[in-house]
C-alpha cells in the first residue's frame, strides 16, 4: 500500500524506544508486512534523557547504521529523519544551538508534543518561532493531552495557529484509556487529523497499534486513511 510512518521510535538506544538493533528490524518488519513501505524515525528530542538527539549529525549516524541493518535484512523499507520536540521554556534556544529536527531535516514540516495541563502563552510563542523560521508545526497525538481533555474544543484555537495534528493509531485501536480512545474517535470523525502514525516504541505493541488502521477505516472509510497515511505524509516525504 505504501503507507508511510510519520512518527515512531525505532531508532536503537537514543530514548524510550528501541533498545537494540534487533528490535528496531522487529517494528519495521511489522511494518512492511502491513503495507508501510517508508518510515520516518523522530527520536524525542531534548535534554532530559536523550540529550544525544540534539545533536543531528549523531542522529543521522545511528539512521545510517539502522540503514544497513535494514538492508542485510532485506526488509523493503525507506528510512528518513525527523524528531519529536517537546515544547518548553527554553526550546527556542535549545532548536537555535542545535538546528530544528524537522522532517527528513528539509526545514518544511515538524513534530512536537505537549503535556502541559494548560496551554500557557510561552507555548503559543514557542509555535510561532517554529512558523517564523518557514516551518509547519503538527502536533502529536492531540488526543492524549490534558489540555483537550478538559477543553476539547480548544483545538480550535490550535488550528487558528495554523497547528497540523497527528494522530496514534493505538488510541483509535482501544489501546489507551476510554478517555484518550473516545478523544481520538472524535477527533478523526471531525476530520481534525492531518496524519495517523504509531507512535512505535518497541515490538509488542506494535501489533495492536497497528489494528488501528482497521478501526479507522470502519470509523471514516478506506478513502480517509489512505489520505493520512499515503498521501499527506507523502507531502512531508517529499518536502
Amino acid at each position: 500500500m505504501n503507507r508511510i510512518e510519520v512518527h515512531c521510535h525505532f531508532l536503537p538506544g537514543v530514548d524510550d524506544g528501541c533498545r537494540e538493533v534487533e528490535e528496531s528490524l522487529a517494528c519495521l518488519r511489522l511494518m512492511a508486512d502491513t503495507g508501510y513501505t517508508k518510515v520516518f524515525c523522530t527520536p524525542h528530542v531534548g535534554p532530559d534523557g536523550c540529550p544525544e538527539t540534539l545533536d543531528m549529525s549523531a542522529v543521522l549516524d545511528r539512521l545510517k547504521a539502522l540503514r544497513t541493518h535494514v538492508a542485510q535484512a532485506k526488509i523493503p523499507i525507506e528510512l528518513k529523519p525527523g524528531g519529536e520536540v517537546r515544547i518548553r521554556h527554553e526550546m527556542p534556544e535549545i532548536l537555535a544551538q542545535f538546528g530544528v529536527p524537522s522532517f527528513g531535516h528539509e526545514g518544511k514540516y515538524v513534530l512536537v508534543d505537549t503535556w502541559e495541563d494548560k496551554w500557557p502563552a510561552w507555548q503559543t510563542r514557542a509555535i510561532e518561532w517554529l512558523q517564523k523560521k518557514g516551518l509547519t508545526v503538527i502536533l502529536a497525538h492531540p488526543e492524549r493531552m490534558p489540555v483537550l481533555h478538559s477543553d476539547p474544543a480548544f483545538i480550535n484555537e490550535l488550528v487558528r495557529m495554523g497547528i497540523l495534528f497527528q494522530g496514534n493509531l493505538g488510541p483509535i485501536a482501544g489501546a489507551d484509556s476510554q478517555r484518550i480512545t473516545a478523544l481520538s474517535h472524535r477527533f478523526l470523525q471531525e476530520g481534525r487529523y492531518f496524519l495517523l502514525g504509531t507512535d512505535g516504541h518497541r515490538p509488542p505493541h506494535m501489533p495492536t497499534r497497528l489494528t488501528g488502521l482497521d478501526k479507522a477505516r470502519e470509523l471514516v472509510g478506506a478513502a480517509a486513511v489512505d489520505e493520512m497515511t499515503i498521501r499527506n505524509p507523502a507531502r512531508l516525504w517529499g518536502a
